[in-house]
């Protein structure tokens, strides 16, 4: 018969709070608004809305103020947000216990990348050199919207984020990986279809089919380009996955990263956007020692120098090349030995 300390058992006066309650509150208070909350997390505003009033009836007290301009924290509110955060960090101590010893050593990776993602590119030749060591770990690839990554990597949804815009938060790690070319995607009949350089006006004079919710960074990065050359352009907000399709189609052009060459995509062709690129960054918990991440950070260390010594047309390293792990607010420190 299992006997417990009196003090581990939950009285009447403390209930046990969901840890999607705290997600809520969390993600709120990081925003400063309910509705960049609610789209951080792909949920929508009123059910964020409740879960935040239900926390505040659980614990009887008020955490956030509701502004005209957003939500502002209370006093009991700056006061709940670091236990907060300790009982999420702990509860994804609890479930990464639990599973490597139910998963006897074999470790499993969730990861947030651009999609698609093309043979060849950065993330695959990551989880190729991932998978050619002895710890085979298991790799999950999901997509996540510019603004949802950080909040899914303080929840634990995933271990590691490749992206273009990486989020800066307190307790995140970042490396800045490599630099990757622009090119305009064109229908393989189009005018200059031929050509070894295309400016960002002759993109801008046509329909330029983009993914500007999914991929925001990029696309306010060529619009603060383009503007800054007096440039106006108007995007048709398209699917990452239908971009390709469209511009087969002759609907219209677009902006990709200069690696989708080598994605064999029917009916269309790639020319290098003048003076425009990408700079790629791996993102982890800054508390998170697992061998899979540090695994995983060091695999995608090796191809950004491969591919930059391969493909030197499409990919180079950035000026500051080796490892830069950041976070907002502190001095820098390594990353993860492999």
């Amino acid at each position: 018969m299992n006997t417990y300390e009196a003090d581990t058992l939950p009285t009447s006066t403390e209930p046990d709070i969901d840890p999607r309650l705290l997600r809520a509150f969390l993600a709120v208070a990081r925003e400063g608004h309910f509705g960049h909350a609610a789209a951080g997390l792909g949920i929508a505003q009123p059910a964020l809305s409740r879960q935040v009033r239900r926390l505040e009836r659980l614990l009887g007290t008020d955490l956030l103020i509701r502004t005209p301009r957003g939500a502002e924290l209370t006093e009991a509110g700056r006061t709940v947000v670091p236990e907060a955060e300790r009982a999420l960090a702990h509860n994804r101590r609890l479930v990464r216990a639990a599973r490597s010893v139910a998963e006897a050593g074999a470790g499993v990776l969730t990861i947030s990348a651009p999609m698609p993602s093309p043979p060849g590119g950065l993330l695959a030749e990551a989880v190729r050199r991932l998978w050619s060591g002895r710890a085979r770990t298991r790799v999950s690839v999901v997509e996540l919207r510019d603004g949802q990554q950080a909040a899914a990597l303080a929840d634990g949804r995933v271990d590691a984020v490749l992206t273009w815009d990486p989020p800066v938060t307190d307790g995140l790690a970042t490396e800045v990986l490599v630099e990757e070319r622009t090119s305009a995607l064109l229908a393989q009949g189009h005018p200059r279809a031929g050509a070894e350089l295309m400016s960002l006006a002759a993109l801008g004079a046509q329909a330029v089919l983009f993914p500007v919710r999914e991929r925001s960074h990029c696309w306010a990065q060529l619009d603060a380009v383009a503007t800054a050359e007096g440039v106006g352009i108007t995007p048709v907000p398209t699917a990452p996955s239908a971009v390709a399709d469209l511009v087969a189609a002759g609907l219209g052009v677009s902006a990709v990263p200069g690696s989708f060459r080598f994605a064999g995509y029917p009916g269309v062709t790639f020319v290098p956007l003048e003076g425009l690129s990408g700079t790629m960054s791996v993102v982890w918990r800054r508390d998170d020692a697992s061998r899979a991440v540090a695994g995983f950070v060091a695999a995608c260390r090796e191809a950004a120098r491969s591919l930059a010594a391969a493909h030197g047309d499409v990919w180079r390293l950035p000026e500051a090349a080796g490892p830069l792990a950041l976070r907002a607010g502190a001095d820098t420190e390594p990353t993860p030995a492999a």
